[in-house]
């Protein structure tokens, strides 16, 4: 009898939906309901540099003997919270630029990464980032014959520290 009672109870609860996790891949990516989000945080920080909302901040210098020119701009918002950090590299042979955004709790949700050379190669990433600043997915884009390994980090988890380091050689030491 008490059986019969727990499957009429079961049997009569309405059924809860679980939304499947669909993982992000090269098909799916541009239409992924967690990549159109972080695609909208990007274009509201955009517009809010445009719109002078977010305060900026920047710094050029040269490092080893003049063979890296590199600038950094921080933009901070009204709580002083960087949604947005660039950073523009070059050497005689080849150039890069990199765009790191943030949310409103400083936690790193995407970064876009150019890279050009003086053999014709341009590479272009998108990498994204959950609301934990994890890594999800990257969409990599290469055009020429390539050149060697190195460039800007994928990801700057501290801007303000990067930002107070940025002219000291020992940041780019790895890469160049």
């Amino acid at each position: 009898m008490m059986w019969k009672s727990f499957a009429i109870l079961f049997l009569g609860m309405t059924p809860v939906l679980v939304k499947a996790v669909v993982p992000i891949n090269d098909t799916n990516w541009l239409n992924h309901p967690e990549v159109r989000q972080i695609r909208s945080l990007y274009a509201a920080i955009n517009v809010d540099q445009k719109a002078g909302t977010l305060k900026p901040e920047s710094r050029a210098c040269v490092l080893y003997d003049g063979a890296v020119e590199i600038t950094g701009t921080t933009y901070k918002d009204h709580r002083r919270v960087i949604r947005k950090y660039t950073i523009t590299a070059g050497t005689g042979d080849s150039m890069g630029t990199v765009e790191y955004y943030y949310d409103s709790r400083g936690v790193p949700r995407f970064t876009y990464k150019t890279n050009n050379a003086y053999n014709g190669t341009k590479k272009q990433d998108r990498i994204y980032f959950n609301t934990s600043g994890i890594h999800l997915y990257t969409n990599h884009r290469q055009e020429g014959v390539g050149y060697p390994q190195g460039g800007l980090d994928d990801v700057v988890r501290n801007p303000a520290a990067h930002y107070a380091q940025l002219c000291e050689e020992s940041i780019l030491s790895n890469r160049v």
